[in-house]
């Protein structure tokens, strides 16, 4: 059998045109070599023309051709239908003709910018059945193009606007109820008797409450108008914003909750003589970032909360009974004993003096020229003034001394000279000493003592006039 007669059906005409030219080699190899390459070039184009001619009527069926024809040209009718509805749907792509062979989608026309000539391909590129995009939209150039562009959209936007008026209405009606029903909720904060123990804080967490339903309200109008990446945004960005204010604010927070921890702690109330470190001064008031203090000259003083917070204060108020002490000197040559019951006996008698703690005297120190004798007395000072009480103690106990005979040297130093004694004929006359003190006589020589009401006046008119930023204020809005 020879090698020709073997046909493969299923193989192309190359593969025909290959085993015929094995063959040729195989049965004339001596007369193949004397032939010219062209000759030889000619014949395998014949075999395949050949082997291609009878194949070709097995390969054309016209009817299979009709109809694969008919179904590419529906597939292309329904994609540039779904591509020309798509591109209808926004503005910006009125302006492009669409056009679909074969699957492919070519694009006509003109846009505004290359971000929209990037976004047309991408929307007709996920229409179902497109297997490529042909992209040639230009640039829109003409003014008047561009104007009609721009009005396109501000109708199409206005048009979304108003369709979006019930649901605008509805999310501004969710935010006027969340901050009506955290006013509510608010303004019956009084059942858990915030107001009897801070009226400060009471306000704060109000406030927090009104703040908080109203955030709520937002975020849910918000949701409802679809912008949910901006809600997403603004929660996101709220850390980095808090921490961001919180060190560039960080002296005003600290100063803040500071006020806020001394209205909780309350260590003075308004007209408590304090001191504050080196300040000292009688409390007016205490607002969100200061404590106001006034000197006792009367000058206004302003610490910040922070500092008063943070250092070592001093209530001369606080306790009513208060102690005040003097020192007074006296001879080496008096009795010391003597001396000290004459002043204890002075301040006893004294109106406004507490007998309990009762008045006390100490030798505190031998100096120089004089022996240093300290006196205590104890005063309450919401009924006695504690600087007229000091200062009436001081001149009532020097006089009573100086009265008995003892001698109040000043600091000075005494030379004696020793002499032989003189004769005298008489003798110098002599005081007798007092040994005790006419309480009667001392109430009659006694001064005024009553409280220092000097600044009364002037605090109340500041903490009237601060009244609204006061966070010492007592129950009920009105200064304590």
């Amino acid at each position: 059998m020879p090698f020709s007669a073997f046909r493969f059906s299923s193989g192309p005409s190359r593969l025909a045109t290959l085993f015929a030219l094995l063959l040729a080699a195989l049965m004339g190899a001596a007369p193949a070599r004397a032939q010219e390459p062209a000759a030889l070039l000619g014949a395998l184009k014949a075999r395949a023309a050949a082997s291609t001619a009878s194949e070709a009527p097995a390969a054309a069926n016209p009817k299979l051709v009709q109809q694969a024809a008919r179904a590419t040209q529906q597939d292309d009718e329904r994609i540039l239908a779904e591509v020309t509805a798509r591109l209808s749907r926004n503005v910006t792509f009125r302006a492009i003709t669409p056009a679909v062979q074969a699957g492919v989608a070519t694009l006509h026309g003109s846009v505004p910018d290359n971000e929209a000539r990037q976004l047309a391909t991408k929307v007709v590129a996920a229409v179902d059945g497109v297997v490529a995009v042909e992209n040639q939209l230009t640039l829109a150039a003409d003014f008047g193009a561009r104007l009609h562009e721009t009005w396109e959209l501000l109708k199409d936007r206005a048009a979304r606007a108003v369709a979006a008026i019930p649901l605008l209405i509805t999310a501004i009606v969710v935010v006027m109820v969340m901050r009506w029903l955290g006013g509510w909720l608010a303004r019956h904060l009084h059942i858990v008797r915030l107001d009897s123990r801070n009226p400060f804080l009471g306000t704060v967490i109000r406030r927090g409450v009104r703040a908080a339903f109203l955030i709520v309200g937002i975020l849910i109008a918000l949701d409802l108008l679809g912008a949910t990446a901006l809600v997403t945004a603004v929660l996101g960005s709220a850390g980095v914003v808090g921490i961001v204010l919180g060190f560039a604010f960080r002296d005003m927070a600290e100063n803040y909750l500071s006020g806020i921890l001394l209205s909780l702690k309350r260590p003075f109330e308004p007209g408590d003589h304090v001191r504050v470190d080196s300040h000292e001064g009688r409390v007016v008031s205490l607002s969100t970032r200061n404590t106001v203090l006034m000197t006792m000259d009367g000058n206004e003083l302003r610490l910040p909360n922070a500092t008063v917070f943070k250092a070592v204060l001093l209530n001369f108020t606080h306790n009513p009974r208060r102690r005040f002490s003097f020192t007074l000197g006296v001879s080496y040559g008096e009795d010391l004993q003597r001396a000290q019951d004459l002043g204890v006996a002075t301040l006893a008698a004294m109106q406004g003096v507490l007998d309990d703690p009762a008045p006390s005297a100490t030798v505190d120190l031998v100096g120089d020229s004089s022996v240093t004798i300290s006196y205590y007395a104890w005063v309450n000072q919401r009924e006695t003034g504690f600087f007229k009480a000091r200062s009436e103690a001081i001149r009532l106990v020097k006089k009573a001394l100086e009265d008995a005979g003892m001698d109040l040297p000043e600091p000075t130093y005494r030379v004696q000279l020793v002499q032989p004694a003189a004769h005298a004929d008489t003798a110098p006359a002599q005081t007798p000493p007092i040994t005790s003190v006419d309480p009667r006589a001392v109430a009659r020589d006694q001064g005024d003592v009553s409280p220092e009401t000097e600044l009364d006046d002037q605090i109340a008119e500041e903490r009237a006039r601060k009244a609204s930023e006061d966070m010492l204020q007592a129950p009920g809005g009105k200064p304590g």
